[in-house]
């Protein structure tokens, strides 16, 4: 066992060492990442389609409809609107039919995705119907259950049209947490943004998320559209690596604006949770090195701070040196979760955070190992992986 502890001792140091400088080149390029400050009453020269794919969203769809119309310091006419439903079955379609149908000032279009063009792939699909159907130049996606603030649109456009990146990637962020475990959700979620940010910053962006994403619809067609049917989800990272290796690292930006937040809801139980996550880890597979390599070393980094615990009950000598280890990796991870909620203006959720020290590897490792052999549920369906 001797020999068994010394490995484990040198891989601990060498994955340690290896997080310390991601996380630290994150953390950098977070707080290098300059605040973007969007201009007053601008005259917007890009059109605009935003698409929402929708499935089992009668609960939801009239908000961020709802949110869209109101973005008033963006002429009506430079933006439309396309709801793809994803063959709900509830009321979801009938509900924007008539939203439609009470607000027909609005470019507002709703199309329908048939059972036999979805294959696997439902939401990729979804959107990929609703570009060849697009008449903007700039496609913005969002997701049915979100919330978006009111100068959200004319954020993106005043960036987009003051840098012209082909991808730009825009903040989200939980938000009405009403438990504990909820709360969590939001420290644990808030982290990953700002290591989105941070990434795309220092010129290696790993990451992005669908719920706020705009990108050329000119880029879009030259990268091929999304690629990969094989995973059910991924239509934001595999088309952030297909631009970023058709256009390079430059031609993808991160927008750190407050009003460009989109906000939705934590996961309400610990069951959707781990559906979630593990949708989120099942993708893995489909990555490139370089993002293979960052996932490998935090996976590896958790899942030998679990095996530490373990081996500590065995050899209680190992018990501060564990201790310790968590300690220092709680330190490392702070500098980051301290910049991303003084953007998001919510510091007191850093008080929660010591709790997440101790939990966070063993959500890591379980959903991460899930996500390889497991299945999962995702808006009622059942996902093979």
């Amino acid at each position: 066992m001797i020999m068994q502890v010394s490995i484990f001792l040198a891989l601990l140091v060498l994955f340690g060492i290896i997080y310390i400088f991601l996380i630290a080149g994150y953390t950098y390029g977070w707080f290098r990442l300059k605040s973007f400050i969007a201009p007053t009453n601008k005259q917007f020269q890009t059109k605009v389609t935003v698409i929402i794919p929708a499935r089992n969203e009668e609960n939801n769809i009239q908000h961020i409809l709802t949110d869209l119309i109101r973005q008033e310091d963006v002429d009506r006419s430079a933006f439309e609107i396309i709801v793809v439903d994803d063959q709900s079955t509830d009321s979801t379609y009938q509900i924007v039919e008539e939203f439609i149908a009470d607000h027909k000032d609005f470019a507002i279009s709703l199309i329908g995705l048939c059972k036999e063009n979805a294959g696997n792939t439902f939401k990729k699909k979804a959107i990929k119907l609703a570009i060849e159907k697009s008449k903007g130049d700039l496609i913005i996606t969002t997701d049915a259950d979100c919330r978006i603030p009111e100068h959200w649109l004319s954020a993106i456009l005043s960036f987009y049209e003051k840098e012209k990146p082909k991808m730009i990637v825009g903040p989200v962020s939980f938000h009405k947490e009403s438990s504990f475990f909820e709360k969590l959700q939001t420290i644990e979620f808030a982290s990953l943004i700002a290591i989105t940010g941070g990434a795309i910053r220092i010129r290696r962006p790993i990451m992005c998320n669908g719920a706020n994403l705009a990108y050329q619809k000119e880029a879009f067609i030259k990268a091929g559209g999304f690629g990969d049917d094989r995973f059910s989800s991924g239509d934001d990272v595999f088309l952030l690596l297909k631009i970023r290796k058709l256009f390079g690292n430059d031609s993808i930006r991160f927008l750190k604006n407050i009003d460009s937040v989109v906000y939705t809801e934590a996961q309400k139980s610990l069951k959707s949770f781990i559906h979630q996550r593990t949708r989120w880890a099942s993708k893995n597979k489909g990555y490139d090195l370089n993002i293979l390599f960052v996932s490998f070393s935090v996976y590896m980094v958790n899942l030998l701070l679990i095996g530490g615990v373990i081996l500590s009950l065995f050899y209680p000598q190992l018990r501060n040196l564990m201790v310790y280890t968590f300690l220092f990796k709680g330190m490392i991870d702070l500098p980051i979760l301290i910049g991303i909620f003084q953007f998001f203006d919510r510091k007191h959720l850093l008080l929660l955070a010591l709790p997440l020290v101790p939990l966070y590897p063993v959500y890591i490792v379980f959903t991460g190992a899930l996500g390889i052999i497991s299945s999962y549920h995702w808006k009622g369906r059942k996902v093979k992986i």
